[in-house]
């Protein structure tokens, strides 16, 4: 495997990383409006379909043999 497979493989794990901590922190509670909440969820489902997207490129790609 080249290293940028391996690249876009920690990639889309930061990626995942960063979403589910962001989803794990959001709370509506005083001082956060709900338009700021549906932002963070947003940027969070954005985040997870990165992830997946990386996960997905490196996953043909092997498959393929290009590398």
């Amino acid at each position: 495997m080249s290293m940028k497979l391996v690249g876009f493989w920690v990639l889309g794990g930061l990626f995942m990383l960063f979403g589910v901590w962001i989803v794990q922190n959001l709370q509506l509670n005083i001082g956060v409006s709900e338009a700021s909440y549906v932002l963070a969820m947003i940027v969070a489902f954005i985040l997870f379909l990165a992830a997946g997207l990386c996960w997905i490129s490196v996953a043909v790609a092997t498959r393929h043999g290009l590398r």
